[in-house]
């Protein structure tokens, strides 16, 4: 098999931008079987610089899993814009956890990708990639404890409410 780390990492998350977290959660659980999601809110970031400009971007996100993978529903709390709103509401990102931060994001950027948008959180680092030909950004970070954490939940999940707690 070709292998390049895109493909020997990933994708272990899809990500949508979505205007109702609850409802989204809801249908993706009703259509898909995908849950049950925690959903976190406020979430902000101890860094987050959108092109090249510093913002206090405030998100509500839940997360949930579909099969074996992570899905990952963002809902914009502030006023700014961010990376999301180039693309407007959908499908918005795969993720690719790597373990090395620094090479995947040279490798990308060596393939024409660029950062749209930086962020740390708890000292981890993330980026979220422009690749044009793709139709979709690419986020970019080292171990993601999340992951781990849906996929449990939907094993043991009994498929009634779309939520934990």
């Amino acid at each position: 098999m070709y292998e390049r780390s895109m493909n020997a990492y990933g994708p272990d998350q899809l990500s949508y931008y979505v205007e109702d977290v609850e409802k989204s959660a809801e249908e993706f659980a009703r259509l898909f079987g995908a849950g049950p999601f925690i959903v976190m809110e406020p979430v902000v970031f101890d860094t987050c610089v959108y092109d090249g400009k510093e913002i206090s971007l405030r998100l509500k996100v839940a997360l949930g899993h579909w099969s074996n993978i992570q899905v990952e529903l963002v809902q914009k709390l502030s006023d700014e814009p961010f990376l999301s709103d180039e693309v407007g509401f959908g499908f918005n990102h795969i993720n690719v956890t790597v373990p090395n931060y620094d090479e995947a994001v040279s490798e990308l950027e060596a393939e024409g990708c660029e950062i749209g948008m930086y962020m740390e959180v708890d000292g981890m680092k993330v980026a979220y990639m422009r690749c044009p030909s793709t139709g979709h950004f690419i986020e970019i970070h080292e171990a993601n404890p999340s992951n781990d954490a849906t996929k449990a939940l939907a094993a043991a999940w009994d498929g009634q409410s779309p939520f934990v707690g």
